[in-house]
């Protein structure tokens, strides 16, 4: 290679610089806006170029809104975040870096869309509608990904996942959190000794090693999650109209200081100092324009969710339908890992409620009556029924599943025990007024 090509060392710092504001972009995307407003301040801080200034009005759009730029089409580029700050961008990373099969990526990419913050699964991954044979390879994907223990149903589950993956499938500790679990989490020691044919001694060693395990595998990812008193987005209604607007509350406006582009002027005879200045200028004109990029990305992304979730936005949460990441990043002309960080800690405000973008990808429960359902359909569902029930005579779960059978839509008992308890709702025994 000819390092003394001009045309070459040319290209290749724009490269470069290409590959920096790339990486700033989308570092800036996934953060939260407590988080971007500490990268402003530290940039406000230690580049003189740079100052804040008065927020402009906020943007007020009514759907259907215009064509969507495509902020960034190569996938490629946007796989190569160094530095992942959530759950499921670290998770997602890991995907997007193993080299899997185009299907078989996409599926493990939705079903890390699916998990909480815990890295286990909200809703059933089996109502992604994958076949069984795909729905499993993905499932083996996401659970062999760091941290351990992600991609579980529930505790016991990434107990035992943890445990695997330390090669102690054959271990006493597993057998306790596989056959023992209502002993376990009860501590009756004794009984999992009869159980097990082991002596109380054996038990308490692996009781410690089992304490020694994490119960909460996001917990390392927790903390950046955005607190839900900022919203990012603002949806009202006008009759039928719907306008989605960034609130901009939190995120800071920055502009390139005019003292400073004069003083830029009068330092033509200065070298060192004019390229001082010059490296001030060109950093802090990335990093307002990446802040812009995140704004315009996280503001069209979430107006194709409210396109297409319309029916939730004017007749309520029990209308929410389902919706796949892919179809927005179909029509937004965005790769899905895009999608996923403009959504992931980003909140958005109606007349329902505080919820996370992400909130509103859920897949369809089954159902007999040709209409599509969802988790968040079904739990508003819920809770209707119950506030509508005589207190003299609550509906049990059992009550509200055969309800919910009459209305054509299948849920289990136990899943109807989950969704009550999400909607913080007592049971039946606990609501009846004698």
């Amino acid at each position: 290679m000819n390092s003394g090509n001009p045309q070459l060392a040319q290209g290749m710092r724009q490269s470069m610089v290409m590959g920096a504001s790339m990486q700033l972009f989308l570092r800036a995307l996934q953060a939260t806006q407590t988080e971007l407003t500490q990268m402003a301040t530290h940039a406000l801080n230690s580049n003189p170029a740079l100052e804040e200034v008065e927020a402009p009005p906020p943007e007020d759009d009514v759907l259907p809104a215009p064509d969507y730029e495509a902020s960034e089409r190569h996938a490629s580029m946007m796989e190569s975040l160094p530095q992942q700050t959530t759950l499921s961008a670290h998770l997602e990373e890991q995907v997007l870096q193993s080299a899997l099969p185009r299907v078989l990526e996409q599926d493990a990419l939705a079903l890390i869309a699916r998990l909480d913050t815990h890295g286990f699964f909200a809703e059933s991954p089996e109502m992604l509608g994958l076949p069984e044979a795909r729905l499993r390879r993905a499932l083996q994907v996401v659970q062999d990904l760091e941290p351990a223990g992600v991609g579980a149903s529930d505790l016991r589950e990434s107990l035992l996942l943890q445990l695997r993956r330390e090669g102690e499938e054959k271990g006493l500790a597993y057998r306790i959190v596989n056959e023992c679990w209502d002993d376990l989490t009860r501590h009756r020691f004794p009984q999992i000794a009869r159980a097990l044919g082991v002596n109380e001694e054996a038990i308490g060693i692996a009781v410690h090693r089992i304490s020694r395990l994490n119960p909460d595998p996001g917990s390392l990812f927790s903390a950046v999650e955005q607190p839900i008193g900022a919203p990012d987005i603002i949806v009202l209604r006008r009759g039928k109209e719907l306008s989605v607007s960034l609130s901009g509350e939190m995120v800071p406006h920055l502009a390139l200081s005019a003292q400073y582009r004069e003083m830029l002027a009068e330092q033509s005879d200065k070298a060192e100092l004019r390229r001082y200045l010059s490296q001030c200028f060109r950093e802090g004109r990335e990093l307002i324009r990446a802040i812009e990029k995140r704004q315009e990305t996280i503001l069209a992304v979430a107006r194709a969710i409210v396109e297409r979730q319309r029916d939730f936005f004017l007749r309520g949460p029990s209308n929410m339908l389902p919706l796949r990441m892919e179809e927005i990043a179909e029509a937004t002309q965005m790769h899905t890992s895009t999608v996923s960080r403009a959504v992931n800690g980003k909140y958005l405000r109606c007349e329902y409620g505080v919820y996370e973008l992400r909130a509103f990808f859920t897949a369809a429960l089954p159902s007999t009556d040709g209409e599509n359902h969802t988790s968040v359909s079904i739990r508003a569902q819920i809770r209707a029924l119950i506030d509508a029930e005589n207190p003299a005579a609550p509906l049990s779960d059992a009550a509200i599943e055969k309800l919910l059978a009459g209305r054509g839509i299948t849920v289990a008992r136990r899943t109807i025990a989950k969704y009550r308890d999400q909607l913080r709702i007592l049971p039946a025994s606990l609501r009846k007024i004698r």
